[in-house]
């Protein structure tokens, strides 16, 4: 690892790598898209005429020199092609002798996810280097408005997206599937992982070569063409701790004929659910501070009243309270059964002092915490099934490939929420029940309002129902003459997803907001009285849940068409080798059509989102171009040294035309050196759901998005200013109702993302050491980038910002100081729009060693990614963050370093695997202060999470028919590391919300079983 290391201090410095990269590129080509555009159209003629001169001396040296084409260290682990068969590999349409590539290229083997207890597809790409750096959608996020619904799981590439990161099967882009109205990326969940050869993943854009949405790169899932014997396997993983166990069963056989063959596969897998009280971590949500001097914590004590139980000190859910609205006084259930207030068996909240504080503040008693809590899922519950076909079939010098896919995915999500309906009476109206007691809420103006807490399920039921369709055609043009060498294709290729959600939902109807007083001055309350001790405790009735309860049901689809062709081949052949040219056409027409029910449209449910219709289509229209050629080969210094270029344009309905280019250079030195670069542009149209996305509400407490809650304790000298600028006093609490959140499509105002990318890579392959070295610089720019901000950016930037107000102060709408709700935030408008931009840039490092020894086959396989900024400008200059800062690297979810390491002896019929996963420390300071003042005094919270690793172990033994692996992940036990309440990032309980970084699970024991008959 010295070797590595010693790389990255020469390139590690952001200018270094910078100045490097310009100088490359500015001696190779100019930017001039015009003059590329002519370049890769007429290459092969610039070419022949600039290398005319020079072939005298560029001649192939005589066959005792020659040497094998270098093999790059990320050959996938089935065959090589044989010298004279012509591939196609990912990142190119060309067919090539190699698998080389300028661009670099991560492999990841259907045997290496198999022996690391790998068992969906999901594992497998998020857990790649250039995806685990950054946040990953997994089924973690139940509880959260996410892309793509509840249960679905994308990738996203190098932290921009998972809509600009594309994903392909076989080479063809299958459309997004999914619920609700933010359906745009690829599930993973549709593809079964037991149809999987190898994942390959292009680590650099490749709109040029594929479509717009490659920004990031492209990760080609190949799956297995042939079957030679019938299959039978399967998977069960079982965590050393009860919750989150996964069992998978899957069958393939083929049938192979003279001239082609059929594969048939089938898979099912089923993985429990995670509760909340299966793990420590998550059991018990705590603010986590502690004692400068003495480090001991200083949670509050009394944050429940159910002391001696396992829940004291937790934070979970608040819940059997009366609040007097206008007043803030809460009635909690008195301990000794004395009633005190309006509420038999009810008493105002005490007052209790803050641990030995020497001031004697004090700080409230509350009622949180039920067992029930604990029940909700920490990762929600999935089942699928899936079926999958594929066949080539050649005839007359043609070859017919169709496959088709499957799958049935079904989410469920379980959890708990509060209800509190606002009771307002008229003063000179008798309402039943405590409001009949004269005075027991004074009238404050003409209405007397108090709200009733209470425990209440959220549960959600996924379903899913994807389907995949594509057939192809590809032939030759003759085996004799000019033509002999060309082929064409053509491809169609259909998906739809088709996905049902439902929710149950609390019925305004029954249950909304009542105004006690009428037109004919009778009482028209609720058939249930929401002040009764059990309801409020969340002992209710089935009557009364029956009453209050409605069922939310939408349906979602998503259909795509694409079809494509194109011819590819030599143009004529260079002293150096032929030039290749690839040219096609490609048409793809989309749409999206997302229709929440009635009650959803029209707002008629309690405390919840609101949802309007998703509908819209797009077209797109393109044209492509790739040449490829060999500039000089057979000299010192110079073994090969080959250009390409490619280019695509294209038309949307939506966004009229535009072209994106792409060049790269591949300059093998010596046979054991090789260097390689690209340089190009993306153009992202934005996707259905950022333009036609109906209007969805959403509610956030006041203390989770507000910066002025305190202000007066803040150390964030522009809060201070700006909060009491605002007029909000400084020890504003932030009670209240929570803020409603709408998000919305930004059609009409959105424009085309642009962006830029760049890589620059060294190879080094010693043959007489087994070794293959590979070492990547990259550089990413997204320009005018489409997102929605949360509330809290919103928030945070308009009053954190040297400069106020601002432009994030005009998405929001705050409460005067007088009335309900004083100084309360109302409403914020987090429509998609287009900020400033993301840059990122860093270094992939890759090392692979592979020799027989006469004890077994030894394989070490390193590989890591160091990022060294992930830049983010909202509206520039930035101003989102109170200390202003734009660059996100190294902070929660966004490590500097992650990094995966295999290690594997092979002998006779028995694998012996090791395997090590590292995450690199984080450190929220640019976001949040390691000293905060916590009811009165100063406390120290946790800020920062070190590096974490984890480790798995497993033995395969292989017999003539049967396979049987076993191991253990996380071996270690290694758990999340935790973060404090106010420590600088979104938390999931008492974790940074990081989705797959971390195991969750703990230590786990799978045991995998096969046959072939």
């Amino acid at each position: 690892m010295a070797r590595i290391y010693a790389c990255e201090i020469e390139w590690g410095s952001s200018q270094v790598g910078r100045t490097i990269k310009s100088a490359f590129w500015g001696t190779f080509m100019s930017n001039n898209s015009a003059a590329l555009r002519r370049f890769f159209l007429g290459g092969a003629a610039v070419g022949a005429m600039v290398l005319s001169a020079g072939a005298a001396w560029a001649q192939t040296p005589p066959a005792s020199t020659k040497t094998p084409p270098p093999v790059d260290q990320t050959k996938p682990a089935e065959p090589p092609a044989k010298p004279a068969e012509r591939i196609i590999i990912t990142g190119s349409r060309i067919a090539q002798d190699a698998y080389t590539s300028a661009s670099p290229i991560e492999v990841i083997t259907s045997e290496s996810a198999t022996l690391a207890g790998v068992i969906d597809t999901a594992g497998i790409l998020q857990g790649a280097t250039v995806a685990s750096g950054s946040t990953q959608l997994n089924n973690s996020f139940g509880s959260f408005v996410t892309e793509g619904g509840t249960g679905t799981n994308t990738v996203s590439l190098r932290g921009l997206g998972s809509q600009r990161s594309l994903v392909l099967l076989n080479g063809n882009r299958p459309g997004p599937a999914g619920t609700r109205g933010q359906v745009g990326a690829f599930d993973l969940n549709t593809v079964p992982d037991s149809i999987i050869s190898r994942v390959e993943i292009l680590k650099d854009g490749a709109s040029s070569i594929y479509d717009s949405d490659a920004v990031a790169g492209v990760a080609n899932i190949i799956t297995r063409t042939s079957v030679d014997h019938p299959e039978l396997t399967v998977q069960y993983n079982n965590p050393e701790r009860r919750g989150g166990s996964t069992f998978e069963v899957n069958g393939a056989f083929g049938l192979n004929f003279a001239n082609g063959n059929v594969v048939f596969a089938g898979q099912y897998e089923k993985i429990d659910a995670l509760q909340y009280g299966d793990r420590g971590y998550s059991r018990c949500n705590q603010d986590i501070v502690t004692d400068p001097a003495t480090g001991a914590r200083l949670d509050r004590q009394d944050h429940s009243i159910l002391q001696g139980t396992s829940l004291a000190g937790c934070s979970n859910i608040y819940f059997n309270t009366v609040i007097d609205a206008i007043g803030g006084t809460r009635y909690v259930p008195s301990p000794n059964g004395v009633t005190v207030g309006p509420f038999p068996g009810y008493r105002p909240r005490a007052n209790k002092t803050f641990l030995n504080s020497p001031d004697g503040t004090a700080y409230y008693e509350d009622v949180l915490n039920d067992p029930r809590y604990l029940t909700g899922y920490f990762l929600d519950q999935q089942e699928r099934t899936s079926l999958y076909e594929h066949s080539n079939i050649s005839f007359g010098g043609i070859d017919w490939t169709t496959e088709a896919l499957f799958t049935n995915r079904q989410t469920t999500a379980h959890n708990w929420r509060q209800f509190f309906p606002q009771i307002a009476n008229a003063a000179g109206y008798d309402v039943p029940g405590p409001f009949t007691t004269p005075n027991s809420f004074a009238a404050r103006g003409p209405f007397r309002v108090a709200q009733p807490v209470t425990l209440w399920p959220s549960n959600q039921s996924i379903n899913v129902k994807y389907y995949y369709l594509t057939t192809g055609l590809k032939g030759g043009f003759g085996s004799t003459g000019y033509l002999s060498n060309w082929s064409w294709s053509v491809d169609a290729n259909y998906s739809r997803s088709d996905g049902t959600y439902e929710k149950n939902e609390i019925k305004k109807e029954t249950a909304g907001d009542w105004n006690y007083a009428s037109a004919d001055g009778l009482y028209h309350g609720p058939t249930y009285n929401p002040f009764d001790p059990n309801f409020l405790a969340g002992n209710y009735s089935k009557a009364t849940f029956d009453l209050l309860t409605g069922y939310s049901r939408g349906k979602t689809t998503y259909d795509q068409t694409t079809v494509t062709a194109g011819v590819t081949g030599d143009l004529f052949r260079l002293p150096a080798g032929p030039v290749g040219l690839a040219v096609g056409a490609e048409y793809r027409t989309f749409k999206i059509n997302d229709t929440p029910d009635q009650g959803s449209i029209k707002n008629l449910y309690w405390g919840t989102t609101s949802a309007g219709i998703t509908k819209g289509k797009d077209t797109v229209t393109e044209e492509y171009a790739e040449v490829k050629i060999p500039v000089l080969k057979g000299l010192p210094g110079v073994e090969e040294l080959t250009v390409d270029g490619s280019g695509r344009w294209f038309n949307y309905d939506s966004y009229g035309s535009n072209n994106v280019w792409k060049a790269g250079i591949n300059w093998q030195v010596i046979p054991m050196l090789r260097f390689r670069g690209t340089k190009g542009t993306s153009y992202r149209a934005p996707a259905l759901y950022e333009l036609y996305l109906g209007n969805q509400t959403g509610f956030l407490s006041q203390t989770s998005i507000d910066p002025c809650i305190n202000w007066g304790n803040s150390t964030n000298v522009n809060i201070v200013a700006n909060c009491s600028a605002a007029g909000i006093p400084a020890t504003y609490a932030g009670a209240g109702s929570s803020a409603t959140v709408t998000t919305g499509g930004g059609l009409g105002t959105l424009k085309a993302e642009d962006s830029e990318s760049s890589t620059l890579g060294v190879i080094f392959t010693p043959s007489f050491l087994d070794l293959s070295i590979a070492i990547d610089y990259f550089d990413i720019t997204v320009f005018n980038e489409v997102a929605t901000l949360n509330a809290a950016t919103i928030l945070g930037g308009c009053y954190g910002a040297p400069v106020f107000p601002n432009a994030f102060c005009s998405f929001f709408n705050r409460n005067p100081g007088t009335g309900v709700g004083p100084y309360n935030i109302t409403t914020v408008n987090a429509n998609y729009i287009n900020v400033n931009q993301q840059a990122t840039h860093g270094i992939d490092y890759n090392v692979r060693y592979e020799h027989e020894f006469n004890f077994g086959k030894v394989l070490v396989d390193l590989k890591a990614t160091q990022t060294m900024e992930d830049v983010k400008l909202l509206f520039n200059p930035n101003i989102a963050s109170g200390f202003n800062t734009n660059d996100f690297n190294g902070s929660s979810g966004d490590p500097k370093w992650v990094g995966d390491a295999e290690f594997q002896l092979k002998k006779n019929d028995i694998t012996y695997t090791w395997f090590t996963h590292y995450v690199g420390a984080t450190d929220n300071k640019n976001f949040a202060n390691p000293q905060i003042l916590y009811q009165g005094r100063t406390v120290n919270q946790i800020i920062t999470a070190s590096d974490w690793w984890s480790h798995d172990l497993s033995v395969r033994w292989q017999g003539d028919h049967v396979t049987i692996t076993g191991g253990i992940q996380n071996i270690f036990d290694a758990q999340p590391p935790i973060l404090s309440s106010n420590g600088g990032a979104q938390r999931l309980q008492n974790i940074a919300l990081a989705g797959t970084q971390y195991d969750y699970l703990g230590r786990t024991f799978f045991f995998r079983v096969g046959n072939k008959f």
